[in-house]
Parts: C-alpha cells; sequence; structure tokens
C-alpha cells in the first residue's frame, strides 16, 4: 500500500489539475480594469446591472436572468451543479442577496470531457430556478449578429486587480468594466484588454476584462435603455504570458446569437434527445446540505490533525461558516456538506472528508476518502 504522504499529494496535485479541468495553461479567466481609473468608477458601474445577476454559489462563477425562472451561464460552470444534484444535494444560487434553489440543469454532454480543447466546445447551460427571484431583471437575449464594434458591459464579484499587477485578491465586491467586441465567429465574441495608451478604437473608458470567478458571467450590449446578454464568460487566451490578468490577453465569450434556437427550445420544453443534451434535475430526496453548515457545527471540526510525516489543517472563514483544509505547500481547499459530519472538496466532489470520534466538543478523526484509498488522520 502507499504510503499516506504521497497519496495525500497525488490528492492535491489531481484537485489542482481537477480545478483548472476545462482551462489549460494558456486559457483562463482572470474583473481586471485599467489602472488609471479610480475603483469607485467600477464599483458604480455594476450597480446598473446588478438586477440581472445570478451567483452561481460554487463558491464562484456567475450567471445572468433571462425569464422568470432560468438563467443562462457557462457549461464549465454549470457542471458543478451537476455533480452536486448526482451526489444527492440541492443547490441553491443567489439572486439580490437571497437564495433560490435550482431544480434543473441543461447543458451538452460533451463536457464530460475535461482534455477537449477548450475552444471547441460549447460552452453554456441553461438553470431552471424552483422559484421566480423577487426583483430580478430579465436581459433580452441578443439575436442579432452584428456585434463586432459593439460595446458590452460585463459584470462579476470574481478576482480583482489592474492591467498592470495582474490578479490581486478577492474582496467579494462586484465590479462591471467595458471593452469592445473585436471578432465574432461561429462559437465566440472576443476582445482584447488595451493598454490606456494604445491607440485603438477598441479602447474603452471602463476597459477591463473578467476575473476568476466571473465565469458564467454576462457581457451586456445596451441598445435603446435595453439591456441584452450578447455573451457568456467562457475563457481567456493570455496571448504567452505567464500569468493572466494583463494587458494584451484576449476574452472569449460564448456567443449566445449562436444558440438562440437550443435556448428557446429548451425553455419552453421542445428540446431534442437527439441533441445530446444533458438534463439534470435534483433527486427527490435531496439533501439540504445548509441545514450542516453553521458556526457552532464547524467549530468541532476544526483543528489539527496529523497522517504519517503530514499535518493537515482544518479551518472556518467567513465568520465561522465555511470550512477550509489545508496542508503546506498547497492551495486551500473550500470543503461543501454532504451529509451530516461528511464532506466533498468544491473543487472535485469525487475526493471526501469524514470526522469521526467526537469527545468534549471536538473530533478527534479525519477521514479523507480518494480514487486511491481511504486514510485517516488523528487530530494532534
Amino acid at each position: 500500500m502507499k504510503k499516506a504522504n504521497s497519496i495525500i499529494v497525488l490528492l492535491m496535485m489531481s484537485l489542482l489539475l481537477g480545478s483548472f479541468s476545462y482551462i489549460n495553461s494558456n486559457n483562463s479567466d482572470p474583473m481586471l480594469t485599467r489602472h488609471d481609473k479610480d475603483e469607485a468608477e467600477f464599483l458604480q458601474l455594476a450597480k446598473k446591472f446588478e438586477n440581472y445577476m445570478c451567483h452561481l454559489n460554487l463558491p464562484d462563477c456567475e450567471g445572468t436572468i433571462i425569464a422568470d425562472q432560468w438563467a443562462l451561464s457557462a457549461a464549465h460552470c454549470a457542471i458543478g451543479i451537476v455533480e452536486k444534484f448526482k451526489a444527492g444535494g440541492k443547490h441553491f444560487v443567489i439572486i439580490n442577496d437571497v437564495e433560490v434553489e435550482v431544480d434543473k440543469v441543461i447543458i451538452e454532454k460533451e463536457w464530460g470531457n475535461p482534455e477537449a480543447d477548450m475552444s471547441a466546445l460549447n460552452d453554456i447551460a441553461l438553470l431552471h430556478l424552483k422559484t421566480k427571484p423577487v426583483g430580478a431583471m430579465q436581459a433580452k437575449l441578443y439575436m442579432d449578429e452584428d456585434e463586432v464594434d459593439k460595446l458590452i458591459y460585463m459584470v462579476g464579484r470574481g478576482d480583482k486587480g489592474n492591467g498592470l499587477t495582474g490578479v490581486d485578491g478577492n474582496d467579494k465586491k462586484q465590479r462591471g468594466a467595458t471593452n469592445r467586441i473585436e471578432t465574432a465567429t461561429e462559437k465566440w465574441l472576443t476582445w482584447t484588454f488595451d493598454h490606456p495608451d494604445t491607440q485603438t478604437k477598441y479602447l474603452t473608458e471602463y476597459e477591463g476584462i473578467s476575473g476568476p470567478g466571473d465565469s458564467g458571467g454576462p457581457a451586456f450590449i445596451v441598445k435603446n435603455n435595453t439591456v441584452y446578454l450578447a455573451g457568456v464568460s467562457s475563457w481567456q487566451d493570455r496571448k504567452g504570458q505567464e500569468k493572466e490578468g494583463f494587458y494584451g490577453v484576449v476574452e472569449n465569450y460564448t456567443r449566445v446569437s449562436q444558440y438562440i434556437e437550443w435556448i428557446n427550445e429548451e425553455m419552453t420544453g421542445n428540446g431534442s434527445p437527439s441533441k445530446a443534451m444533458l438534463r439534470v434535475a435534483p433527486k427527490p430526496d435531496a439533501i439540504d446540505y445548509r441545514k450542516f453548515v453553521n458556526a457552532t457545527i464547524l467549530k468541532q471540526y476544526v483543528g489539527a490533525y496529523q497522517m504519517e510525516e503530514i499535518t493537515i489543517k482544518v479551518y472556518a472563514k467567513e465568520n465561522g461558516t465555511k470550512l477550509y483544509l489545508f496542508v503546506a505547500g498547497q492551495p486551500e481547499y473550500e470543503l461543501t456538506p454532504t451529509a451530516e459530519h461528511k464532506f466533498s472538496f468544491v473543487a472535485s466532489a469525487a475526493y471526501k472528508v469524514a470526522f469521526k470520534k467526537a469527545a468534549n466538543g471536538l473530533f478527534k478523526e479525519l477521514i479523507v476518502t480518494q480514487p486511491e484509498g481511504t486514510f485517516t488522520a488523528v487530530r494532534k
């Protein structure tokens, strides 16, 4: 049997790969803005569109309200909700700071191939909401094919930064930015993150691009005071740059005008099974995992656990309401509840954690389950 320390390293490396399963080393989606504008202006810009937004709560990713009980997002985001349904759970998105249950997800089955070339995929998904969200606004679908040169507005609460410094963290605030569409192909709308000194007709007053966590978010076109959804945030071409989020990178948003027929068919219930769509709903007895998450419950799990030479740290954040796991030399991993005292990694439901042997208000054992086996760590 492999040693526990080698297994943990394998687990972490697998999760690192899984976290980027739909984005290759040259494709990422780092809301980044031009460096010569007051940040408050980008925050103010987002407020104009906030009632159209649907936060997927995965913990990140965005969507756009397009009908009474429908939101449109990216397939590579929605697959996280599908995995949650298959694991027996419910899922709730956030609209106007209120949690709304999702009762169906519709994506294409080809998203079962995480190694596929991102540029070849149809990165779009529909979410059906169990109830009509209160106070939400509906963006109309952009159906014309004249997108090139149009000014677009992007909105999201993903990572922030600017074109000179790149990504510099996340403060959970929603920002807006603008750009101008340069090309429109069969699947994609694209634009470049232009430096303010660049002499190009495509430079905009609030120049920016989406940030990590903004995937699935909108590119709006505003015509005659009407808000239209023209694109869905998908991937970014770094153009050879080692790091993401700098001037010169190119955004690729799914081109909504090319999916109008599919969207309308699915929303009216007339979608064809021959189109190989994946339609997934939660099980009738699906669990609302939120009842297993509060500061009092999570406090029982917090601590350091030892497995051979490896120390696994478990801690809570966001006022004690979200649980994380950390091993030295690796990123932190958020845990999502799957049952009482049981969790899976947000990055991949295939990796599970259970807490056992409670005593004096604390759990003494951490059980890690992954495809390669099950291992136990003991509280230090």
